[in-house]
């Protein structure tokens, strides 16, 4: 044999593999094919991983150091492993520098390099549970809020701003506002809420605590105010007894408060009779006069006559009088605008059967006249009585010339 084809030690160590050697390669090869495999996995797993990517930090440092420690382990195995293999020794010292079997293990041995913590945290997470199907969300989500609402209820009443109430009074001149409160039976006690479902009642109290009392609305401004609004009547006329002024309202009813002189308007209806069902039908029959009629109005009396008992007396500012009856107000006042356009001095319109008028000139002269009629026919009958008083004398004279010793 020659010495070309004789084959040196070194030779065979580049060309054949260590039974060792092989074995490496080979679970370096599984571990690169499984590592491929479970990239792939990551990949479609990775949005349901996305999910669950609350773990806290003590968890994630807990899992990085458990990572930590078992690199290093892995890596102390290895390096004990190499150690101890003679075979790999000896071909590790006797071999080439550019060796092909060792630069094949060494690219695997890259290749099949363990995972990083996120990959192997990512691939933890994959293997957790899955998450709760949406149709199960969706189905508990009427019970949470159901439990959640009752719970903020409880929360609510069992707290102070459960009864805590702001009420607010607006539009009440006449009225004060403490008796609106006091008759409105709102106690302090009372939850918000009761006080908003019964705020009808309430109105209907504080609308029976005085006359003056139109309209009153109480609406409710979160979270805990209450404002009243109050519309009280209007004062149409005054009711005068004596020096007394007691205010008569747009609804008939007077108010049985005196009101001081110094309160009274410059100009005001003084009504001079004290029936009261009189005196509402009379506030409503005036309620559809114009305000040019009822500007001029001075007092109104009760007259009644013999046939018409609710006979008044209307004295306007120009000095007219209208005789009307109550009931007919409506029908007859109406008149009265286009009849005073006629007069020249103050007159009286008599509107209780008909409608007539006549001046207080004429009514002067007609009284007159009747005076001196009067005179007259006094004067006549004075006359007569002493005509005949003279007669009867002349009579007597003559009846005892006549018979002067009758007696005899």
């Amino acid at each position: 044999m020659t010495d070309d084809n004789k084959k040196t030690p070194t030779d065979d160590k580049i060309t054949e593999l260590s039974a060792w050697q092989k074995r490496n390669k080979e679970y370096l090869e599984k571990k690169a094919l499984e590592k491929t495999e479970e990239s792939k996995a990551v990949e479609t797993e990775r949005e349901e991983a996305k999910e669950n990517e609350d773990l806290s930090e003590k968890e994630i440092a807990s899992v990085s150091e458990e990572e930590t420690d078992e690199i290093k382990e892995s890596e102390e195995e290895n390096e004990s492993e190499v150690e101890e293999d003679p075979e790999t020794d000896g071909e590790g010292s006797d071999g080439e520098k550019y060796d092909p079997a060792i630069e094949e293990l060494d690219r695997l041995e890259k290749q099949v390099k363990k995972p990083s913590f996120f990959e192997r945290l990512k691939t933890k997470k994959s293997k957790k549970e899955p998450a709760v199907a949406k149709r199960h969300i969706y189905r508990a989500l009427p019970v949470l809020g159901i439990s959640s609402l009752v719970a903020l209820l409880s929360i609510y009443f069992l707290s102070p701003l459960s009864t805590q109430k702001v009420i607010e009074f607006s539009g009440n001149k006449l009225v004060d506002q403490q008796q609106l409160y006091k008759k409105s039976q709102i106690k302090e006690e009372d939850y918000t809420l009761t006080t908003f479902i019964h705020k009808s009642i309430y109105e209907q109290n504080m609308k029976a605590a005085s006359p003056w009392i139109k309209e009153i609305h109480m609406n409710y401004h979160f979270p805990v105010t209450f404002k009243v609004n109050v519309t009280e009547h209007k004062v149409v006329a005054y009711y005068v007894t004596g020096e007394d002024h007691y205010p008569v309202l747009e609804n008939g009813e007077v108010v049985e408060i005196v009101t001081p002189t110094s309160e009274l308007p410059s100009s005001y209806i003084s009504l001079k009779f004290s029936d009261r069902e009189l005196i509402r039908q009379f506030v409503k029959e005036m309620s559809s006069i114009s305000s040019s009629i009822t500007n001029g109005i001075v007092s109104v009396d009760l007259t009644p006559s013999k046939v018409t008992k609710d006979l008044v007396t209307i004295t306007m500012k120009n000095e007219n009088k209208i005789l009307v009856p109550i009931s007919q107000i409506n029908r007859k006042l109406s008149y009265y605008k286009a009849i005073s356009k006629q007069l020249d001095d103050a007159s009286t319109i008599d509107m209780e059967a008909g409608i007539f008028s006549y001046s207080e000139q004429s009514i002067a002269d007609a009284k007159e006249q009747a005076e001196k009629e009067k005179a007259e026919k006094e004067k006549a009958e004075a006359s007569e009585n002493q005509g005949e008083h003279s007669e009867e004398s002349t009579q007597e004279s003559n009846t005892e010339e006549r018979n002067p010793s009758g007696n005899d």
